[in-house]
């Protein structure tokens, strides 16, 4: 089945390429593929004829894997992991990079949310009334900009409708899980009313703490329970279109609001009057002998969308969209906010796609990007800073014989201002260029073959400049690129100004790939290498943060009661146990590289196998050190069994050991998951294709450290878990 809108199909009759070039392939292709697509590309591409490795999650395969953080909803996909913030919070990692290179976006726009700098910070995406996710492997710069370095998870739902929906349609879903009681529910609806389109949708969720396999954490303690992983969410859309012959306006709202724990994050003010939350959600396991801070999280959303076909000769499509956010984060402690992070944002994208020459065609736009973020309080170890970007770029493909050729460029200047903590206002500008070359080739009607080069700038972000402070999420001390340490004593380190510039992180990456369909049978492989010089990362240097003091330019000590904050001493009476692990930004030549691979095989008419693995491979280019936190090769398998009106699954993901650690970073241990899901699609109402389905996770109750968290060792996996759940559409 082919999945393509109306206004797709128009653009890809137009270029002659994504709809028509795949006409032949596909008819060598399963029955049941879908075809999707790409809205994160203005060419109208889809997964099939695209150099860069894209994917896409939509329809069932995205309601069964919807969980509550982006993160483990991707978790099963090959290259993608995630941070795994104890469930709480965790954001997608792609090929062993995350944070301020993974750009995420909600139909094409910043989430505008501080989930880059921080893994304890939610992303803002719901993905349970999402549409589709898609996922660009490997540098996206040209279009999303030097945080894209690493690619691009764009989630995609209907709050602004571009074309008519055909009368009224809608979804709903619910589900209960017994690992932390989870309850949450969701719904959509969307109605043609004339010349116009409106969205309107909403979720609520709310789950206690988890369990995991007992184990005994770093303090000795056995743990059955990760206390203060509690989670509360709702949130909710309202979007209007109006469509006219060539083209469409729309405009949307939407606000999120989250309260959840924040685990290992203590400071044990057993003194201070206890909090409703610490005692809703809290357990045997000391909620009442200490105040459990937690994060509450507000933000409000308006999106503006507009396209028009042929606007002006030489124009096939001119599309704007703007978004305005307004975020707001409180870690709050007893009865008031400890730290609050806010971020005002505003982002506008315009492009227009054009004819270029004969079977050229190609799209030229402008990106401009205006960030103010402001943290203060007790964990305020960022300074206020404005952030600006504006960018210009093109792309550009033409369909010959076979072969689709794609290219683009893109120059960016980026402008990020900040009054440090003990060094005055610091500015850093940075103008990023990067560019790609790609071709994808139907070898042979099973068989397509891709390949990509891409080079692509990425400006530091503002927390990795002026980081300076405890961040005890973490339970670290960070300090940025802008600052040195200079030791002054046996047990003293004095935190000053750098005096090197930090440079732009430079990816050299190439991307390989096959993709080989017969008849009940599907093979993707995908292999890439990524040089990166002056890549950005937080290495521990050993040092405890009851060490530091901060002298200002004059050389006197700063006077901000820094050392009260990071719990410094005087020489000769320093508690370690009390202090943090202090880590500090450097830049370093680096190498990443790997693969990914998944298959199926329709083995039967009622039996299907499913199988994949991945493998990321990072170290610095002189083979002195490991990057930290390197998520570890996996190899996954699932059996599906349908019945026509039921199907059942069994499946099992093997996550290796990782030896190839950083300094001062331990191994992480092997395990394995067992996950089983019965799917029942009764026929009760012949317009809802409702299904209703009994899950079970870990069921084998298996401990597993996930060595890509900051909390490995006090947040492992959930345990055992069994869920019931319905979602239908209409």
């Amino acid at each position: 089945m082919l999945k393509y809108s109306p206004l797709a199909l128009l653009l890809a009759q137009m270029f002659n390429s994504p709809a028509a070039a795949d006409e032949q392939a596909q008819e060598h292709q399963h029955e049941d593929t879908e075809v999707i697509v790409i809205s994160a590309s203005p060419l109208a591409r889809t997964e099939l004829n695209s150099a860069q490795p894209i994917s896409v999650i939509s329809g069932d395969e995205l309601r069964e894997k919807q969980a509550h953080t982006l993160g483990e909803t991707l978790a099963k996909e090959p290259g993608i992991t995630g941070t795994h913030f104890a469930r709480v919070a965790s954001s997608p990692i792609i090929r062993g990079l995350d944070g301020p290179r993974v750009k995420i976006t909600q139909n094409g726009l910043d989430t505008a949310d501080v989930s880059r700098g921080s893994p304890d910070h939610a992303v803002t995406t719901e993905t349970s009334v999402a549409q589709q996710i898609e996922i660009l492997r490997g540098p996206a710069t040209l279009l999303y900009g030097s945080g894209a370095i690493g690619g691009v998870v764009n989630v995609v739902d209907e709050r602004i409708a571009q074309d008519f929906v055909g009368d009224t349609r809608g979804f709903f879903g619910g589900n209960l899980a017994s690992v932390d009681n989870l309850s949450d529910a969701s719904a959509g609806l969307t109605t043609d009313i004339g010349q116009t389109v409106w969205h309107i949708d909403g979720f609520n969720r709310s789950s206690n703490n988890y369990e995991v396999p007992t184990f005994t954490n770093d303090e000795g303690e056995r743990v059955s329970v990760i206390e203060n992983s509690f989670v509360d969410a709702a949130g909710g859309t309202l979007g209007g279109s109006y469509i006219f012959d060539n083209g469409y306006a729309g405009l949307s709202y939407s606000r999120l609001e989250q309260t959840y724990g924040i685990p290992g994050h203590h400071h044990g003010h057993e003194d201070e009057p206890e909090d409703e939350h610490a005692d809703e959600h809290g357990d045997e396991h000391g909620a009442e002998e200490e105040v459990l801070p937690y994060a509450d999280l507000v933000q409000d959303r308006v999106q503006l969308h507009a396209g028009i076909l042929n606007p002006v000769e030489g124009i096939e499509k001119l599309e704007l969209r703007y978004g305005y956010t307004d975020y707001q984060h409180q870690e709050i402690e007893g009865s008031t906010p400890s730290t609050t992070f806010t971020n005002e944002q505003h982002e506008l994208r315009l492009t227009a796609n054009h004819h270029l020459t004969g079977d050229w065609y190609g799209a030229i736009g402008y990106h401009g990007f205006s960030q103010s973020q402001q943290a203060f309080g007790e964990e305020a170890y960022t300074p206020p800073s404005e952030t600006d970007r504006h960018g210009l770029f093109w792309l550009a493909e033409t369909q010959t014989d076979g072969l689709n050729w794609q290219t683009g460029i893109r120059y960016e200047h980026v402008a990020i201002d900040a009054p440090t903590l003990a060094f005055g206002t610091t500015s850093y500008e940075f103008e990023p260029v990067s560019a790609s070359f790609g071709v994808s080739y139907q070898w042979h009607p099973q068989v397509r073959l891709n390949a990509n080069f891409s080079h692509a700038q990425r400006a530091p972000s503002a927390n990795e400049l002026f980081a300076n402070g405890a961040h005890l999420a973490t339970q670290t001390y960070e300090l940025g690129l802008g600052y040195e340490l200079h030791q002054e004593g046996e047990h003293a380190y004095a935190i000053e100004a750098g005096t090197e510039r930090p440079l732009l992180e430079k990816s050299n990456s190439l991307d390989l790939g096959a993709h080989i369909e017969s008849d009940g049978s599907h093979l993707h492989i995908n292999l890439f290498a990524n040089r990166i010089d002056n890549y950005i990362y937080e290495a521990f240097t050993g040092l405890n943060s009851a060490d530091l003091f901060i002298e200002d330019d004059h050389g006197h000590e700063d006077e901000h009661e820094h050392e009260e904050e990071i719990g410094h001493e005087p020489e000769g009476e320093h508690d370690h146990e009390e202090g943090l692990s202090v880590i500090q930004y450097v830049q370093r030549d680096v190498l990443l590289f790997g693969y990914e691979i998944s298959a199926r095989w329709q083995l039967t008419d009622q039996w299907r196998l499913n199988a994949f693995s991945d493998y990321t491979r990072a170290y610095t280019t002189d083979g002195q050190e490991n990057l930290p936190r390197l998520p570890a090769q996996r190899i996954g398998t699932d059996l599906t069994y349908n019945q026509g009106s039921w199907e059942t699954q069994v499946g099992y993901i093997w996550h290796s050991q990782q030896t190839r650690t950083a300094a001062y970073e331990s191994a992480t241990p092997s395990y394995g998951l067992l996950n089983a899901q019965f799917n029942w699609f009764p026929q009760t109402f012949a317009t809802t294709n409702l299904s209703i389905y009994l899950k079970g996770e870990n069921l084998t109750d298996k401990l597993g450290y996930v060595h890509t968290s900051f909390l490995k060792d006090d947040a492992p996996v959930a345990g055992r878990s069994f869920s019931i759940g319905i979602r239908g559409e209409f």
